[in-house]
């Protein structure tokens, strides 16, 4: 269910891309791998990353399927804050939760200096 707000984002980051760059690409001989590496792939960057974190956040705190798949060796951590609350251990939980919060906050730190960071690079021609 998380995929599609993804799936929506790229659709509509590459449906303003002009219908022409492929064509452009193949009269100019270049091929299709280089022109999107080139251009479709630094003009849908910040689409990019946003789907990335968006997908990131979601899988830090998702519950609903995971909790079927994980075994006794291994335990999520928004699976570890449900046990702890269900054993009565309510300041373990919060914890836990907090910890999971401070590091979905520093992903979205680290992601928002990348994306500056790239965006100057590759996005100069959308601020002239």
């Amino acid at each position: 269910r998380y995929n599609k707000v993804g799936l929506m984002t790229g659709l509509t980051s590459l449906k303003q891309l002009p219908k022409e760059l492929e064509l452009v690409a193949i009269s100019l001989r270049i091929p299709l791998w280089k022109a999107f590496w080139r251009v479709t792939l630094p003009a849908s960057l910040p689409a990019l990353l946003e789907i990335f974190i968006y997908l990131f956040v979601n899988a830090m705190t998702t519950t609903s399927a995971v909790i079927f798949l994980y075994s006794s060796d291994s335990v999520l951590a928004s699976i570890a804050v449900l046990n702890m609350e269900d054993s009565g251990d309510t300041a373990a939980a919060a914890a836990m939760a907090t910890l999971i919060l401070l590091a979905a906050a520093t992903v979205k730190l680290l992601q928002l200096f990348l994306s500056r960071a790239l965006l100057d690079r590759t996005q100069r021609w959308r601020h002239q």
